[in-house]
């Protein structure tokens, strides 16, 4: 039994008391001043129900980890159970290095000593060293991967479980030890005791630790291949609709074909507008048409003509050029429409609902062998460009489009277009020189 004078004792209960409510605190980063006056008399509260029910040294740990728990529920704090369990293992831990601080300082130097009045002081002294080599630790060690755990693992009920358990077996050892005197006679064998408690905590929760690592990473595999196999019944699924829509694209187009071979121009026409969805009555917009009137390709001026119409009934403000008559271009007619038909659709998607929409179309010509096709609109989010052209990146909803990468793949290994792109002051360009001959 360690004697020490009323005050002496009465400090050192309270300042480990303390010490252990600092450490917590200090882990968890939750500190104000209105949580500290709290903390105070939760302090005064807890020694005086110690002190009530003569069991000081074994009560005091109940009554902080009850404590917090009851601020937790209070605050409805979503980390109450990993924080139940980090009070109840700090006040393990606390306790015991106090018990084993103090059961030697008064063997060594106040065992058979007449002035305990001032030796005494040893023990609190003490304790509160090692409260500060405590303290820095749980600063280096513990404070930077509590935030980990409170994300892995909001809520391990399997853990808590286990920590109370040896929890309430360090409170039964220690209040025996207090009841039956024994805490004096059997101070090491209690010590090692509350070492084994220690160990077993920390073994179980880094065992806790790895199993539910593994089972994430397992669940992780497994939600991987599933959203692979989603992706790749979405791709059968889109794969098929292409083949339908092409199956349609060559009936229409056999069935415009013999319009075509019987001279009636109006029903291939029609039939034409009715598959694009388009309106066949004649519009007009001046300044596009002057523009147009230069590109004597019938099939590249329609479809210059139905997007640039598209874009300024949409109310998307419009810049557009040509500053040559062109009547050919080098390369594929197809491709050119095809690369001309993705550009610019991507631009009326991009800007359609942005606060502050802009397209720039330009078609120039720099020489009988050499163009330019310059296709501009303003952008509101970030967009990395690299990314953007990669093979099959799609930034639409459900991949309903595989933006620029499809020019790429398009322009690759032809040597009549090279294709670029760049972002700069909220626009990106789209450049594709075409040249040959």
């Amino acid at each position: 039994m360690i004697h020490l004078t009323v005050g002496q004792g009465l400090t050192s209960s309270i300042l480990n008391i303390i010490e252990i409510i600092f450490i917590y605190q200090l882990v968890t980063s939750d500190f104000s001043l209105g949580l500290v006056i709290i903390d105070f008399l939760a302090v005064l509260m807890i020694i005086f129900f110690s002190i009530v029910f003569f069991m000081l040294g074994s009560l005091y740990p109940v009554l902080i980890v009850f404590y917090f728990w009851l601020v937790d529920r209070i605050k409805s704090n979503s980390y109450i159970v990993i924080n139940s369990i980090l009070v109840m293992c700090i006040s393990i831990v606390m306790a015991s290095l106090f018990d084993l601080v103090d059961h030697y300082t008064y063997a060594f130097f106040l065992q058979g000593k007449t002035d305990i009045a001032l030796l005494g002081w040893l023990i609190p002294i003490n304790d509160l060293i090692i409260t500060i080599v405590v303290a820095i630790l749980a600063i280096k060690v513990v404070r930077p991967k509590l935030r980990w755990i409170r994300i892995n693992f909001p809520r391990p009920i399997g853990l808590w479980q286990i920590t109370a358990i040896l929890f309430m077996l360090y409170v039964w050892l220690t209040a025996i030890a207090e009841k039956d005197g024994v805490a004096n006679k059997y101070a090491s064998l209690l010590l090692i005791m509350y070492l084994i408690i220690i160990v077993v905590c920390a073994t179980g929760f880094i065992n806790f630790v790895k199993s539910s690592q593994q089972t994430q990473r397992q669940q992780q595999i497994i939600d991987k291949y599933q959203a692979q196999i989603a992706n790749a019944n979405q791709l059968n699924q889109q794969y098929n609709e292409i083949r339908r829509e092409r199956h349609d694209t060559r009936n229409m187009l056999l069935s415009v074909q013999g319009y075509i071979r019987d001279h009636k121009d109006k029903e291939a026409e029609k039939l034409l507008a009715t598959f694009l969805q388009n309106d066949t009555v004649e519009k007009h917009y001046s300044e596009i048409d002057n523009a147009l009137d230069k590109i004597k390709i019938s099939g590249l001026h329609n479809l210059v003509k139905e997007k640039a119409y598209k874009i300024v009934e949409k109310g998307i403000p419009f810049s557009f050029e040509i500053n040559a008559e062109i009547d050919e271009l080098p390369g594929s007619e197809i491709k050119i429409a095809r690369i001309i038909g993705i550009l610019m659709d991507n631009a009326i998607e991009a800007t359609f609902k942005q606060a502050k929409p802009y397209i720039q179309f330009a078609l120039l010509k720099h020489s009988p062998e050499v163009y330019e096709l310059v296709i501009a609109n303003s952008i509101e989010q970030k967009l990395n460009i690299n990314t953007a052209l990669k093979f099959e990146h799609s930034t639409k909803e459900g991949h309903q489009g595989i933006g620029l990468s499809n020019v790429t793949q398009l322009v690759e290994n032809d040597d009549h277009y090279s294709f670029s792109a760049e972002v700069k002051d909220k626009v990106i360009m789209m450049t594709c020189f075409i040249q040959g001959k």
